[in-house]
């Protein structure tokens, strides 16, 4: 009985220490000694209790990332705009510090007037939603997989456009770096797993002629998978908010920092969790 006693007026000391310690790590993340880095999420879909947690360790996170990048499918019906507004004031802690870039997913639509909801939201100046941007010594590529009539690949247009790209990132001797965005990913690892994008193959043999390329990352299965295939690096980050799938591995909350270390040549990758909890943590 006296051990039993004991054990119990222990009980709240316990508590309030594993209480400390899990608020420790939500609030104070300890800062990284990378050079730069930049954090991807993908698949926020109204999950904004998850999304509203993540996003505040991105901007708690020291040194401060130099852009954010959402891989799509942020709301559940394209053209809503009150949708559209819950993203922007659940993303207000990363839009307030670094750039925010947006892929465009399924659930954003491809209708007209989700096309022209997207393009005032994201203010874009052209008819396309496929473009590029330039930061250190980094090239990235965001691609469009929801043309109406071209769902689930990148042909026609796109793909002349994306091999220009390419070709000119190759030839800048200060580009070092190229990373690709999409929603869907060429070869799926999860529940989607077989229903590969539609020109896969093409995509594939056409990134492999490219050695700066680092990385190929894209969301819709929610889920967290890492892919190499004849050595190219293919990252699928779907945990953003939106129901996980379950019983594929990787079915955790969560968003990827991938971090640069000049002096070594090195570059990591690490999700972070629903905990501020390091996950996953490799260099390509």
């Amino acid at each position: 009985m006296i051990r039993e006693i004991r054990l119990h007026r222990a009980m709240p000391i316990v508590f309030f220490f594993l209480f400390f310690f899990i608020r420790c790590s939500e609030e104070e993340p300890v800062p990284g000694d990378e050079n730069w880095s930049f954090v991807v999420v993908g698949d926020v879909r109204q999950g904004y209790g998850v999304y509203g947690k993540l996003v505040t360790y991105m901007s708690r996170l020291g040194p401060t990332p130099d852009l954010a990048v959402c891989c799509g499918d942020i709301m559940l019906r394209g053209g809503n705009e009150v949708e559209w507004l819950n993203f922007w004031k659940y993303s207000e802690p990363v839009t307030e510090k670094m750039p925010f870039f947006i892929v465009r997913g399924g659930h954003e639509g491809n209708d007209a007037a989700s096309e022209q909801v997207l393009r005032e939201q994201m203010d874009f100046p052209d008819s396309v939603f496929y473009y590029t941007y330039h930061d250190e010594d980094a090239f990235f590529i965001f691609l469009d997989t929801e043309i109406r009539g071209e769902e689930g690949s990148i042909v026609n247009v796109q793909l002349a456009w994306l091999r220009q790209q390419l070709d000119t990132s190759a030839m800048d001797s200060k580009v070092h770096h190229v990373f690709i965005f999409m929603h869907h990913p060429l070869f799926p690892q999860g529940k989607y797993k077989g229903s590969n994008m539609k020109n896969a193959d093409e995509l594939h043999a056409l990134f492999l002629q490219y050695p700066k390329i680092k990385a190929v990352i894209a969301a819709h299965e929610h889920a967290f998978n890492a892919y190499r295939r004849d050595g190219l690096l293919y990252l699928t980050t779907g945990g953003g908010g939106a129901p996980l799938y379950h019983g594929y591995g990787g079915d955790y909350y969560h968003f990827v920092k991938i971090s640069f270390y000049i002096p070594e040549n090195r570059i990591n990758v690490k999700t972070i969790g629903l905990f501020n909890e390091t996950v996953e943590d490799f260099d390509i």
